[in-house]
């Protein structure tokens, strides 16, 4: 590997995001990132999606307020989603996210009610896009790290 690519973030500190006591300061990985579908000229920009790093989600989901991004476009897969004692069938597409002027391509989910505010960036075609994914809690920063 001749090049590292690192994207370091603080974790912003969120109340209630998992349903935490009122006055908890519990701090996450965010990642902030511009939507964009493959092979369009369909993107969220300038608005910037927020996904909540989920090192235990099998895959990304994307928040529903995205949804207008993908009127017309065909999902290339659906899958059933488990939250609590409920399951919900979404459809699944690829998209691209563009963080600090980098592209990267994942596979998500479209959810249909999300109850946090956020996307959530799972582990297939997600998370292991990255080389390295570090958390450092001590710094409360994270890192995704490519080596190019």
């Amino acid at each position: 590997y001749n090049q590292t690519l690192k994207i370091e973030f603080p974790y912003e500190i969120q109340g209630r995001v998992l349903k935490k006591e009122r006055h908890s300061r519990s701090f996450y990985p965010i990642l902030p990132a511009i939507i964009e579908i493959p092979g369009k000229e369909i993107s969220s920009a300038p608005f910037v999606e927020e996904f909540l790093i989920d090192t235990g989600a099998s895959i990304s989901i994307l928040h529903q307020r995205n949804s207008k991004l993908f009127d017309g476009v065909k999902p290339f897969d659906f899958t059933t989603i488990v939250f609590g004692n409920s399951s919900v069938d979404l459809e699944v597409y690829n998209v691209d996210l563009k963080i600090k002027g980098y592209t990267y391509r994942i596979t998500a989910a479209l959810a249909k009610k999300l109850q946090i505010k956020y996307s959530l960036l799972g582990y297939f075609k997600g998370i292991e896009t990255f080389d390295i994914f570090v958390m450092n809690n001590k710094k409360k920063k994270y890192q995704l790290i490519n080596r190019i």
